[in-house]
């Protein structure tokens, strides 16, 4: 099996280390009835929430690569960050799970939701070792502490967001390129999608221009400002492309600098992980309109701002636009019924005081329920 920056750059096949993980390529399409509804009918979806039947998400697409390094390097653990309701760690976890990695995820307190809830359920269902960290020093020593038992450690910084996690979005818009050459859909004015820990925005970025596209690439900021500042972004783009350049001579260096990052903070919330009214407006919009679910930490958030940026720009004319769904379409709910809050660690029981999960499942059971038959059609 080969991937379209392989097709297209084959001394990098040899180079690199890649592994299978998702289901390729992922879906694209018109999202009409939203479009009648707010009267812009040329939105189209990048259905990456249907990555992998076992954990979808964009994280899957940097974890090829960062699990295949690990596993080159003879490493039978990993370690990973995030918030204590990270989509990447439960990536992680899950799918170095597949490969015969361990991982120990090292998290930092963020806004309990019945989400969160769910996914530290999952992380302590599916294996991982787990450490909460309230401070940056409590980080370090938990980080350490990890090293000092399991010996060689492969480290993946938060999001997957390297070098070597940002090349799986580089072959994304090539695997994009190839769905504009087939008339899957028009090659995109715009492409929208969330700018977290920046490994997302800074491969779609390398890859539009490596593929010959045109597009703009916006990223809508839904982390703090330290941690996705826009030349970093373009740091992390360039700092690619030359990894990539140093394996494959025939890859341009191409060079971003700050003008070239398109970057919307008015939609952050103020915190990550924080519920905004304008997420959970476009959350309702796209469920009622598409059948598609958004989270309130990222993919809402984004959503928002591309209705917003669509409402501010009448000179758009209609041009093609392309929201890039990043978050897992797999539905966890047998697992949950059977999960037990009392297995997480001692540090991590704070979370349950209160049970947020049941009273959301409750919303869920005794609201209308999507059309599964309309959600198997456009999920094909």
């Amino acid at each position: 099996m080969s991937i379209p920056l392989f097709e297209h750059y084959p001394a990098l096949e040899k180079r690199l280390p890649w592994i299978p993980l998702g289901s390729w390529p992922t879906p694209v399409h018109q999202l009409e009835m939203l479009g009648k509804t707010i009267n812009y009918p040329n939105i189209w979806v990048k259905r990456d929430d249907l990555t992998s039947k076992i954990y979808g998400g964009n994280k899957i697409r940097k974890l090829e690569f960062l699990l295949a390094d690990a596993l080159k390097k003879g490493c039978r653990w990993v370690v990973t960050y995030g918030g204590i309701g990270t989509n990447h760690g439960l990536a992680t976890v899950i799918h170095g799970k597949t490969h015969g990695l361990r991982t120990a995820l090292v998290l930092v307190k963020q806004p309990l939701t019945d989400h969160v809830q769910e996914n530290l359920l999952l992380d302590c269902y599916y294996g991982a070792e787990m450490h909460y960290a309230p401070t940056m020093l409590a980080g370090f020593l938990q980080t350490a502490g990890v090293y000092l038992r399991h010996g060689r450690v492969y480290f993946i910084p938060p999001g997957g967001s390297s070098t070597t996690g940002s090349i799986g979005f580089i072959n994304a818009a090539f695997e994009m390129k190839q769905q504009v050459d087939a008339g899957l859909l028009p090659e995109p004015e715009y492409i929208f999608c969330a700018l977290g820990s920046k490994g997302t925005m800074a491969g779609l970025l390398a890859g539009t221009r490596l593929a010959g596209m045109k597009s703009k690439v916006i990223g809508i900021r839904v982390t703090e400002q330290w941690l996705s500042k826009p030349h970093k972004v373009a740091r992390l783009a360039n700092d690619t492309i030359s990894m990539l350049h140093k394996q494959d001579s025939s890859v341009p260096l191409i060079k971003f600098s700050l003008q070239d990052i398109n970057v919307t903070h008015d939609f952050f919330g103020g915190g990550y992980g924080r519920e905004t009214p304008e997420g959970r407006s476009a959350r309702s919009l796209l469920m009622d309109t598409e059948n598609i679910r958004l989270e309130l930490t990222y993919t809402a958030k984004t959503f928002a701002a591309m209705l917003d940026y669509i409402n501010k720009n009448p000179g758009l004319k209609n041009a093609p636009l392309l929201y890039w769904h990043t978050y897992s379409a797999v539905d966890f709910t047998d697992i949950l019924l059977k999960a037990d809050q009392t297995r997480l660690p001692d540090s991590l029981q704070w979370c349950f005081k209160d049970n947020l999960i049941h009273p959301a499942w409750e919303a869920r059971t005794t609201a209308p329920q999507p059309n599964r038959e309309e959600n198997s059609r456009t999920a094909s």
